[in-house]
């Protein structure tokens, strides 16, 4: 039998080797064999001693207790969980396998099961399993392992959704989060190929410009102590949104295994996000999801990027998880139309997830590059993006790392700021979103030894996209224009109909809304508390509303610096909201 002693156990007869020389022979007490563990290429064995018929203590039978198991080191996760960490040999595939056993399991049901899910032997009497515990405890490498369950830098490393870390060298490193997708974040072909047989494609093409800046933006979050957010790309179905996706996943892997959808639960995207913290996060087809009114919720979780709360079993709480992501999100309609409630679509999370319109001249396309159509230039990319795959992703880490983090987070950040220099004077929330678009085109410029695109390329299609959507949405505050959207909206309906009473009508019909009153040249119009809060401002606190309405110069003040005036009737006071007009004065719509 070829046995090999633990660590620990060769470890104390190299000593005694190096040692003999200072000792006189005569005081060496001969060896006697003590109980203690081996392993070979068989599997771990218990060593025990007897004592035989001659009264001398010698070594009984060997005990086995487990396919090989390497105790490599000791690590600890983010929570302060302590694990052992164990190397073996994959019984079909025969390659070498490393994983993090908690130490809390050790010698638990939950223990023994993990090790067998492994594929390993584990024998099942009692004594056995209590010995294989024993050596899972205390033997093997004292090494210390970093563990961790989110993706992402951790140090100089990067970890890839799937668990690989590109350049960990040197650096104890062990993924144990979700790899539900690992075999999805690998590579295939060449950098070179995939810049000649896809990524060349983006140039004069804005969508997939956009695309592309945000896979590749992603991992320059927490370099800039960047918020999360993304874009929701909206068009009719086989215009090639979800070719636009299949190319930004392209960097990292995979898309077909890669790509998230939205017919998932908030804890399971939540999920989905960890694993792909620091990174891209594709959500293809909104219209899928089973309940779309949870949509703005899942937006504002996955995108502000903290767990729940959650008690532990030893009390107080566990440790809230937290990540960073850029998201891709496509369908055929934007979430607030899919909502069907526009005030349930509030301005927080059209700035986590504004949307833009997927079509350009050529369904998704700006120029077709030589194809006949649209869906050939798709084909052409799906195929290419199946073949080519992962190497763009590791390629931009491995340049961010020679360049220094800080050095590339400052370089990508000079360009933001030049990008931004152009723009228009923004408020708060546009702003915000334009600090994003300026993101993706600072970050397509310095990847261009990765993209292979001509510098100037890539920023000028996130420019486009931009243009577009500023066309679309204006400079000011979102949530204003969506307020006094629907109050106009309210008064284009109600203004002149029968639910407006003329200003001295006694009698007023059932579904009354308030009175009509001539004021110089415009109408004032005097709307019951009730009507205002539950369909003018419908979704909206009433107080932000009237201060929107306000600063338009629609709603009027009273005098004492109230929103809501006061009519007597007949010995009777009632309360009331005033608009001066149908609409309010130089409003853009």
């Amino acid at each position: 039998q070829s046995f090999r002693r633990t660590d620990s156990m060769k470890n104390t007869e190299t000593a005694k080797q190096e040692n003999t020389k200072d000792y006189n022979l005569e005081n060496i007490e001969p060896f006697r064999p003590r109980p203690h563990f081996e392993i070979d290429n068989r599997g771990v064995w218990w060593i025990n001693v007897r004592t035989d018929k001659d009264g001398d203590i010698i070594e009984a039978e060997p005990q086995f207790l487990s396919d090989p198991i390497d105790i490599i080191g000791t690590g600890q996760d983010n929570d302060g969980a302590y694990y052992r960490i164990i190397k073996f040999k994959d019984k079909i595939t025969r390659q070498q396998k490393t994983a993090a056993l908690p130490q809390a399991e050790i010698g638990t049901v939950q223990g023994w099961q993990r090790l067998q899910n492994f594929g390993l032997v584990i024998m099942s009497g009692r004594a056995k399993r209590e010995r294989l515990a024993d050596y899972l405890q205390k033997e093997g490498s004292p090494t210390a392992f970093t563990i961790t369950d989110r993706a992402g830098w951790n140090g100089e490393a990067y970890i890839l959704a799937g668990g690989e870390a590109v350049n960990a060298d040197g650096a104890n490193i062990l993924y144990n989060g979700d790899t539900s997708q690992k075999d999805g974040y690998t590579e295939k072909g060449s950098l070179k190929e995939w810049q000649e047989q896809a990524a060349r494609y983006a140039e004069n093409n804005s969508r997939l410009c956009l695309a592309l800046g945000l896979s590749m933006a992603a991992p320059f979050l927490a370099l800039l102590n960047e918020e999360g957010g993304g874009f929701h790309l909206a068009g009719d179905s086989s215009k090639g949104k979800t070719t636009a996706a299949r190319l930004a996943l392209s960097v990292w892997g995979d898309p077909e295994t890669t790509k998230g959808n939205w017919d998932t639960t908030p804890l399971g995207l939540q999920n989905l996000a960890l694993a792909r913290n620091d990174g891209l996060l594709v959500l293809d087809e909104i219209g899928q999801s089973t309940d779309p009114r949870k949509i703005p919720q899942m937006v504002y979780s996955v995108i502000n990027g903290v767990s729940k709360t959650q008690g532990a079993k030893d009390g107080g709480n566990r440790r809230q998880k937290t990540w960073r992501n850029l998201i891709l999100s496509t369908g055929e309609i934007n979430p607030e139309s899919l909502i069907g409630d526009r005030a349930q679509w509030k301005a927080g999370n059209h700035v986590r997830l504004p949307d833009i319109q997927a079509e350009a001249r050529f369904g998704i396309y700006d120029t077709l590059h030589g194809f006949a159509d649209g869906a050939k230039l798709s084909e052409h990319i799906n195929q290419a993006t199946a073949k080519q795959r992962g190497t763009a992703g590791r390629a931009l880490i491995r340049q961010i790392l020679k360049d220094g983090k800080e050095a590339a987070a400052q370089a990508v950040e000079a360009s933001r700021a030049r990008f931004l220099d152009t723009l228009p004077p923004m408020e708060g929330q546009a702003r915000r979103i334009a600090r994003r678009f300026a993101l993706l085109a600072a970050v397509l410029e310095y990847a261009t030894p990765i993209t292979g695109m001509r510098p100037g390329a890539g920023e000028a299609g996130v420019r486009q996209c931009f243009n577009e959507w500023l066309e679309e949405n204006g400079t000011g505050n979102r949530e204003d224009r969506r307020i006094i959207e629907q109050v106009i909206a309210f008064m284009d309906v109600n203004a002149l109909s029968m639910r407006f009473s003329d200003w001295n009508v006694q009698t007023v019909n059932q579904n009354h809304a308030g009175y009509r009153k001539q004021e110089g040249s415009i109408n004032e119009y005097w709307i019951v508390p009730v009507t205002f809060e539950n369909e003018v401002c419908k979704g909206y606190s009433p107080r932000k509303v009237c201060e929107v309405l306000h600063n338009h110069e629609w709603l009027k003040k009273a005098d004492n610096g109230r929103w809501q005036h006061q009519r007597k009737r007949n010995g009777i006071a009632s309360r009331f909201y005033v608009l001066m007009g149908e609409a309010p004065p130089d409003f853009d719509e």
